[in-house]
């Protein structure tokens, strides 16, 4: 006579359910709370760990002159690399008796708990790159002969004194000096997206003329605290701008110059400013979800994790506004 040993399980629902419902609620929370993949793209990174994206120079025009021969010119390339090399990950452990397995509210509100931070730290890493490339000098292409030089400096501007950043017609001006900056080098403004954390979005929203009816009509609404548009760029509200310095960053490390680390002048940025060609970001491994008992430990593990990583691209794409 043979019996079979009985698996931890409380419930009769199967462990593939447990994940499924799990891994579907992370994933649809990280969606519903990350936002950047709709500002970047974000390639594959497979069979290697770093990918490359070139940059190209400046092309020379000239006229054609007759019984000349024209004279070509080499258009000079650089590159940006970008190496994934670290995984995020969200870990809870669960008891044998404990409600994960039978009550769906938990698994629920943890998985959603798993996405809500997993997108945080997704996005907060991308607006650091940005901030990181407002301050960035242009890259040196080719021989560094100026007129085949394509990309320039990061665009900053630095208020000029402590409080201004509350002062809407001072933060505008800042920004709308970025932006007019950005036009002179011929990006579109329709491309551009302007980050500000809930602080500053309501003091935009307390500018006359950027809510007012005879300068921006159906710009915005003051009742509502709604403002839709600051020279030409659109808003977006969020609160994953770093407000204080943050040292050994999961993403940092030697490899990469503790590139995600900011600096306490870095966290003075109240207002970011990005371009779809910004930043050049990849991913290893999307948002995955697993939930599996240790029968050692005697729990339930349930992990979510992701690996990722993002670089600046163009500096002359990337803004920021600094209070002083």
């Amino acid at each position: 006579m043979s019996y079979e040993i009985p698996g931890p399980n409380l419930s009769d629902v199967d462990k593939n359910l447990l994940i499924e419902q799990y891994g579907g609620e992370t994933e649809s929370q990280f969606k519903k709370t990350s936002m950047m993949r709709q500002f970047v793209r974000v390639r594959p990174v497979r069979n290697t760990d770093t990918i490359t994206n070139n940059r190209v120079g400046r092309t020379t025009l000239k006229a054609l002159v007759p019984g000349v021969r024209p004279a070509s010119d080499q258009t000079p390339f650089g590159k940006v690399q970008l190496t994934v090399d670290t995984v995020v990950l969200a870990r809870d452990t669960r008891s044998m008796l404990n409600e994960f397995q039978t009550h769906f509210d938990a698994r629920m509100e943890l998985a959603q708990d798993h996405g809500k931070e997993l997108g945080f730290f997704f996005d907060q890493a991308f607006i650091i790159m940005c901030i990181k490339g407002a301050v960035a000098p242009a890259p040196v292409l080719g021989d560094g002969t100026a007129s085949k030089q394509s990309i320039g400096a990061g665009k900053q501007r630095t208020l000029a004194a402590v409080g201004d950043e509350l002062d809407p017609d001072k933060l505008e001006a800042a920004i709308a000096a970025i932006v007019t900056d950005m036009e002179e080098e011929e990006i579109p403004v329709e491309e551009l997206v302007l980050f500000v954390r809930p602080k500053m979005y309501k003091v935009l929203a307390n500018s006359n003329k950027l809510v007012s009816r005879d300068f921006s009509e159906g710009n915005g609404n003051f009742g509502k605290m709604q403002v839709q548009e600051c020279a030409g760029v659109r808003i977006v509200k969020t609160s994953r701008i770093p407000q204080a310095a943050i040292t050994n960053h999961f993403l940092s490390n030697t490899g990469n110059g503790n590139a995600y680390d900011v600096s306490a002048a870095q966290a003075k940025a109240v207002a970011v400013i990005m371009h779809p060609k910004s930043l050049f970001a990849g991913e290893t491994i999307p948002l995955t979800s697993d939930v599996w008992f240790n029968r050692e430990e005697k729990q339930w593990f349930i992990d979510s994790f992701l690996a990722f990583g993002v670089t600046v691209n163009r500096p002359d794409c990337c803004g920021a506004v600094f209070r002083a």
